[in-house]
């Protein structure tokens, strides 16, 4: 424990303490606005990006022409390219589920750690975890206890273990680590609604006790303050340099403002324009279908105006950008245009090329997810081997593993071995069902088996 820390008298000292030597806070402001797409500077900066001002004439009601003025609209596209980088990060690194490979003979603590994932649904916070990274650079994940009799977990509890994903935009999270970068105590701060009123909340953890108060017009009042029984912060802190976008984001804004000019072109000049030149009769001002316009003179003519296209440079800099963008981000087009027509190298290993380079962010990102997992394993079992006496000698030896997810066809790939193969299976019948997910395959092949036979017995009858 830090000394300093521990000294303080006051849970007042203590949240100061914390919020002034704690970790910075992330933008939010910020990035929620980078985020959402309505909140972009093509869709609020007026300045830079002006509606226009419209001059135009019209009679009045005593038949004179007059002038006016009119706000039109500027087209503004915004591009929510930032919630597709962040997507696209969050399916190859969390698109196949963590695996937790077991290093002792006894399985029992390892079993049910995986039916406590299993219960919490573990595999949609993982993904949870890492959209909030790639959003806001952190957030930490609360392991808690609750009174819940049950059998989930192979045997008789009175609780039940739950955890809550605490995300930058709802809470204030202040970890504090000492000079070896032990964690030594975090402060959450977040809002509660209180007989309809916003209250401010605080919890502090430290591996020693857990206290919770609130702010009563600028007064603490302390809620609880108990033992921490597990000797360990409950909770698993994740922080990254920088949102997944930071790189790319003037790219973002430049293709914005690219796409919303073309949109102002086409406004302009998407209506067919007759220019006439000479003496004209006739006109198109009354809605009337085959009008005929009468050009006399020798130097009279009438042809559309063709519309401008835009240009090769522009055509090349929306091209770079998007290079640009996917490349800066260790990222990857993945839409259905840009994958159509690589059915072969979507096949086999050449899939693993073509995603190289999310694959090396995914390679890249376990440094802070892996240890982040062995944190969750640990307190994880320190609240089992309270829940379950046998399990107070017992360890969790387990290896967290994180598979980059590969699209790839492995239909084709297992035709193509069939066919190498002389068309002879691969697999065997249980091969199969495990490889399809199937928990239980003796009772599954059974409950088969008697299907068959079943099914047989009808049809010599």
């Amino acid at each position: 424990m830090d000394e300093k820390f521990n000294n303080l008298s006051t849970i007042g000292e203590k949240i100061a303490y914390l919020k002034d030597n704690g970790l910075e806070l992330p933008n939010i402001e910020q990035f929620n606005n980078e985020w959402d797409e309505k909140k972009h500077r093509i869709m609020t900066d007026l300045y830079n990006y002006p509606d226009r001002i419209i001059e135009y004439e019209y009679t009045d009601e005593n038949g004179e022409k007059k002038e006016g003025k009119r706000i039109e609209k500027l087209n503004r596209i915004p591009l929510a390219y930032q919630k597709e980088i962040v997507s696209i990060a969050v399916t190859f690194l969390f698109g196949n589920p963590v695996k937790y490979t077991n290093n002792l003979e006894d399985t029992a603590m390892y079993d049910a750690f995986l039916k406590v994932t299993d219960k919490e649904k573990i595999i949609f916070i993982d993904r949870e975890i890492a959209k909030a990274n790639g959003r806001f650079t952190q957030c930490a994940e609360l392991w808690y206890p609750v009174d819940e009799p049950n059998n989930y977990y192979g045997f008789p509890s009175q609780y039940r273990l739950k955890v809550s994903l605490l995300t930058p935009d709802k809470n204030k999270i202040y970890p504090f680590f000492d000079d070896q970068g032990n964690l030594i105590a975090i402060l959450r701060e977040y809002e509660k609604r209180v007989n309809g009123q916003k209250v401010k909340h605080y919890d502090i953890f430290t591996a020693e006790r857990i206290a919770q108060l609130r702010d009563l017009d600028g007064k603490f009042d302390l809620i609880s303050d108990s033992i921490n029984p597990i000797g360990k912060i409950p909770l698993v802190f994740y922080q990254f340099e920088d949102v997944e976008w930071s790189k790319v984001q003037k790219a973002i804004e430049r293709l914005e403002e690219i796409s919303s000019d073309a949109g102002e072109v086409n406004k302009k000049f998407s209506a067919p324009i007759l220019a006439l030149s000479g003496k004209v009769t006739g006109s198109f001002s009354k809605d009337k279908t085959g009008k005929v316009l009468q050009l006399t003179g020798d130097n009279s003519r009438a042809e559309f105006v063709q519309p401008p296209n835009a240009s090769e440079s522009l055509a090349n800099e929306k091209e770079d950008l998007e290079t640009i963008l996917y490349k800066m981000t260790n990222s990857v087009n993945i839409s259905p245009e840009a994958l159509q027509g690589m059915g072969n190298m979507l096949a086999t290993e050449n899939a693993a090329f073509l995603f190289m380079l999310p694959h090396l962010k995914v390679m890249d990102k376990m440094s802070v997810y892996i240890p982040a997992l062995k944190r969750r394993m640990s307190i994880v079992k320190s609240f089992l081997q309270l829940m379950n006496t046998s399990f107070r000698n017992s360890d969790l030896d387990a290896e967290p593993v994180i598979t980059p997810y590969i699209i790839n066809n492995e239909a084709k790939f297992y035709e193509m071995l069939m066919t190498v193969n002389g068309n002879q299976p691969l697999f065997s019948q249980k091969s199969t069902m495990e490889r399809a997910g199937v928990k239980d395959v003796e009772q599954e092949m059974k409950d088969i088996d008697s299907d068959l036979e079943k099914k047989m017995s009808n049809d010599l009858l």
